[in-house]
């Protein structure tokens, strides 16, 4: 019920004429639902995964997704995240779809992200893994050089109910990684000079973020 009572607040950003990104993950699901819904004039989507484009086009949404290469500009991006820190630094990616996320996210004028209450924490990581988008030809490589660089475990992520490797919609492979502690912003950054890393699942950069936030009660408030 807080996922779709999110989604709902998520959709009054959405104005006629918006080109908006639409996130990954269980509560983007919701947003998506919700849009569809709505049936706001004029706007155009760029999904950040298969997911959620098959999923706008079994709601009837299938006419207005657009590639990120095909718009100008990306009015909102509307997503969830697996935990927030306090100064608005975000964790993603737990499902796979980090790359494509950050990059419409980023891109987007306005980024607003839906969270349960639960996934507020003073520092990241808390309770989750920080997943590594790696070229699938040098992961070992990658998983070694950010263990050495920075301690904690490195190691491919299989899960996800297939054998051998998760493989994202870009074709690549996630390396999870768990630091002895929490991380500061700068290592999204840093984490990018090591050859074969393609992006990480901080969020450091846009602290402009409308964090909305489901309460226990039943209320939504903004961080």
């Amino acid at each position: 019920m807080s996922k779709t009572l999110l989604a709902r607040e998520a959709v009054r950003y959405v104005k006629s004429g918006m080109v908006v990104g639409l996130g990954s993950g269980t509560t983007a699901r919701e947003f998506i639902k919700a849009l569809a819904e709505a049936d706001v004039d004029g706007v155009l989507l760029v999904p950040t995964s298969a997911d959620s484009e098959v999923l706008a086009h079994e709601v009837g949404l299938g006419d207005r997704l657009r590639p990120m290469w095909a718009v100008d500009r990306v009015d909102l991006a509307v997503d969830g995240a697996d935990e927030v820190a306090r100064d608005k630094t975000l964790l993603k990616g737990r499902g796979g779809a980090l790359l494509r996320e950050k990059i419409v996210d980023y891109a987007a004028e306005r980024f607003v992200v839906l969270v349960d209450e639960h996934k507020l924490v003073e520092r990241i990581p808390a309770r989750n893994p920080v997943p590594v988008e790696v070229l699938p030809w040098a992961w070992r490589f990658v998983a070694r050089q950010i263990e050495r660089r920075y301690g904690g475990a490195a190691r491919l992520r299989t899960d996800g109910g297939k054998l051998g490797p998760v493989v994202t919609d870009n074709g690549n492979y996630i390396v999870d990684w768990v630091p002895p502690g929490p991380v500061g912003p700068s290592i999204e950054e840093e984490l990018k000079e090591i050859p074969g890393v393609l992006e990480s699942g901080v969020f450091a950069k846009r602290r402009d973020a409308v964090v909305l936030v489901a309460r226990p009660d039943g209320s939504i408030t903004q961080l």
